[in-house]
């Protein structure tokens, strides 16, 4: 079983926060860290939705790159091409 979390990082005491994503899996009595996004959006309600939808899909680790590309593609166009 994966859980997807939403991880933040501040760049800068004057910069926006950034949020990424980190992916672990039940072993055994506990949780492991198997994969993570690096930051790569100050958008943390869309990335809290790509988290959620991932972890009840239960997207296999190694599509995460791919499903974050394509779901902010996605995004971007609702917000008429501008990224938050």
């Amino acid at each position: 079983m994966y859980s997807y979390e939403i991880t933040s990082t501040p760049l800068s005491p004057h910069s926006p926060v950034l949020y990424g994503i980190l992916v672990r899996e039940r072993q055994g009595d506990g949780w492991v860290t198997v994969a993570a996004a690096a930051p790569f959006s100050a958008d943390r309600r869309a990335v809290s939705r790509l988290a959620e939808t991932c972890t009840r899909l239960q997207l296999p680790p190694e599509h995460l790159a791919d499903a974050a590309a394509a779901f902010f593609a996605w995004f971007s166009t609702l917000r008429g091409g501008h990224d938050q």
